[in-house]
């Protein structure tokens, strides 16, 4: 009986050309997932930076000269708004620096973290969103971020 044989050239090519497309593709997720990260960061801090609420900050007016920030009226009651949230509660705004590879694909995200105590950012998220206000008006802007990425990583 003869034997019947299949030689195919060109497979290790196929298959680098196939690697080569699913790094790029990694690559191009990571960079998209980084970007819409600060993109929601960005967002999230834009809410936390309101009108000041005191128009005096600085050394009272008994040990020296006081700043004047020339706001009108010279104060806004507790009732209408965070104010301006500074400190150590904006500074720890971030997302994760490195994405992490899961099953699904990629995972990271974006939170308040640092040296900031769970009861305050707690009690003033609940008072004042700034995070759920933040990621809502992030979000319209991820799929052109993502469908750039994925272009640009398919196209080469």
């Amino acid at each position: 009986m003869a034997e019947l044989g299949i030689h195919i050239e060109g497979l290790a090519e196929l298959h680098a050309g196939l690697d080569r497309m699913s790094r790029d593709v990694d690559r191009a997720t990571v960079a998209a997932l980084k970007a819409t990260q600060n993109i929601a960061k960005g967002s999230v801090r834009a809410q936390m930076r309101g009108r000041p609420r005191w128009d005096h900050r600085g050394m009272s007016e008994r040990t020296g000269e006081a700043v004047k920030l020339g706001l009108s009226p010279h104060h806004q009651p507790r009732a209408g708004g965070p104010g301006r949230l500074t400190g150590t509660l904006a500074k720890g705004v971030g997302g994760v620096r490195k994405p992490r590879k899961t099953p699904q694909g990629f995972a990271g995200g974006v939170g308040v973290g640092g040296q900031v105590r769970n009861l305050y950012k707690g009690r003033t998220e609940g008072r004042f969103p700034y995070l759920k206000p933040g990621i809502d008006k992030a979000t319209p802007k991820f799929g052109a971020v993502w469908l750039k990425a994925w272009n640009r990583a398919v196209h080469r």
